[in-house]
Formats: structure tokens, C-alpha cells, sequence
């Protein structure tokens, strides 16, 4: 996280940065309940994000753990990688541009995000959220993922050592998710699984969910390069896959794919 980040409210002059959010609240030895600076009392410290900081309700139709999970999921994105708008409506927002355009105003209105930066309390919320997910929460990896330099057009072998150290090294974090993407052999051909790990009620196995298979290693690794940068978002694409199929799959990931690009008129 950059050391220069945005500060708009003034964070840094009355708390410590470099602590989760909420570190000032008081817990007691006669009740579980976390006392603020004002005396108010909250079941949680995520109660006392979203009601008692960002000033939203919670109910049965749209609880806290949601809404923070969401808030979580976004300010991790721009934190780590730069969204093209296109694809962060589609990815978070159902393709409701209303609605992705309202939570961005509503972050920078409330001091978390400044343009295109994550601010300091923002960094400090993310901390926070991150320390307190349940038992069972969709899974969470470090971003800071080694990275290939761009290429166009087949490259007949010259950048396959770097490709696999990069591939390699990607395939190694994504082994600790429950939903999985793989480079692999299937009837010969290159190709990338989706593999979903410990699912089924009765005996949890391991199933493959998608397969999408290519004509060389280099088209399947430049495809691969791409899911790899989304590493954030394999456990909801698993989901997707899991619950409407590998057409599902497949259709999201097209969409995602040339979201944002623009239409050559020449």
C-alpha cells in the first residue's frame, strides 16, 4: 500500500494509520459488546463501521456482513489493480451503471477512495474487514502477483522460461482457494481447468467446473496471464461456475474480456 496515500478527512492527525480501523474501542471484561468514544455500544466492530461511521442501516433483507463484504471486495480491487469502470460495474453491480456510479460517490463522499486511489482510512477499513471475516468466508490471497510483460502474436517459444516462472508462481497462490484455475493437458491439446475442491454434501470431492482448451501454449498462457490478474475475483467466478454452469462461466468472462474496449470506427 502506497505510503503517500490520500488523507482527505485528516485520518493520521487523530489515529495510527498503520492499525486497523476501530483499534480505539473498548472491549470489557463483563460483556462482549464494544464500547466507542461516545459511549455507544456495538456487537461488533463492523457494526460500528457500518452504522456508527458510514451511517447505513442494517436488516434481515441486507445484513452488515454483506454490505462490508462488498465493501471489502471493492476497495481490495482498487487497491491492488486498476478496474477499467466497464468491468467493475459488471463484476460488482450486475451491469447497473446507476448503481456502480452511486457506491463511487458514495466511497469518495465518505472519504475512502480519492479518484482513483485508495485513501489511508480506506486502507485502514480494509485491514479491519479483512481481520474480521467469519469462519467459512469466500477465500482471500495476496495480490502482489509476479506479472508478464505484454505481448502480441505468437512468440514460436522466446518467452516461455519467463511464462512458466510466472505462471508457476501464480498456480502456487491460487492452490490455497477453493476454486481454482490450472494450465493442463486435456485429449493433448493445452488447456485451463476450473477446479472447485471439497464440494458435494455427502462426500466432498474435487470437480472440474469449466475447460476452455487453445491451439498452442501461448494462446492458453496469455489467456491464463489474464485470469491471473483477476486472482481476487477466482472465488466468485468458482461460485458462478458451481451454480449455473460453465456456460455462465464462460459468458461472464467473455463480457469481462472487452468490457471497456473501444469500438474501432477507422
Amino acid at each position: 500500500m502506497s505510503k503517500t496515500a490520500p488523507d482527505p478527512r485528516g485520518y493520521a492527525m487523530t489515529r495510527r494509520p498503520d492499525l486497523p480501523w476501530g483499534y480505539w474501542l473498548l472491549s470489557g471484561p463483563a460483556t462482549s459488546w464494544l464500547t466507542d468514544e461516545q459511549g455507544r455500544q456495538w456487537p461488533t466492530l463492523r457494526h460500528y463501521l457500518w452504522e456508527g461511521r458510514l451511517g447505513m442501516a442494517s436488516s434481515k433483507e441486507y445484513s452488515v456482513d454483506e454490505g462490508c463484504e462488498l465493501l471489502l471486495a471493492i476497495l481490495r480491487t482498487t487497491t491492488f489493480r486498476s478496474v477499467p469502470v466497464e468491468k467493475a460495474v459488471r463484476e460488482f453491480f450486475d451491469g447497473i451503471w446507476r448503481e456502480a456510479r452511486h457506491f463511487r460517490a458514495w466511497l469518495e463522499g465518505q472519504g475512502l477512495i480519492k479518484g482513483d486511489e485508495i485513501t489511508l482510512e480506506g486502507q485502514a477499513i480494509m485491514r479491519m474487514l479483512i481481520a474480521t471475516r467469519w469462519i467459512g468466508a469466500p477465500d482471500l490471497v495476496e495480490l502482489e502477483c509476479p506479472s508478464l510483460h505484454p505481448w502480441n502474436g505468437l512468440d514460436k517459444g522466446i518467452t516461455r522460461q519467463q511464462r512458466e516462472q510466472v505462471m508457476a508462481a501464480t498456480e502456487e497462490l491460487g492452490r490455497m482457494l477453493r476454486y481454482r484455475f490450472i494450465r493442463r493437458a486435456v485429449a493433448g491439446r493445452p488447456a485451463i481447468q476450473l477446479i472447485g475442491h471439497q464440494l458435494g454434501n455427502n462426500i466432498p470431492l474435487s470437480r472440474v467446473l469449466w475447460t476452455l482448451v487453445f491451439p498452442d501454449d501461448y494462446a492458453r498462457d496469455r489467456m491464463f496471464a489474464w485470469i491471473a490478474h483477476h486472482l481476487d475475483r477466482w472465488q466468485a467466478w468458482g461460485e458462478l461456475a458451481a451454480d449455473k454452469g460453465s456456460r455462465a462461466l464462460s459468458e461472464h468472462l467473455l463480457h469481462l474480456k472487452f468490457a471497456d474496449e473501444p469500438i474501432d470506427l477507422g
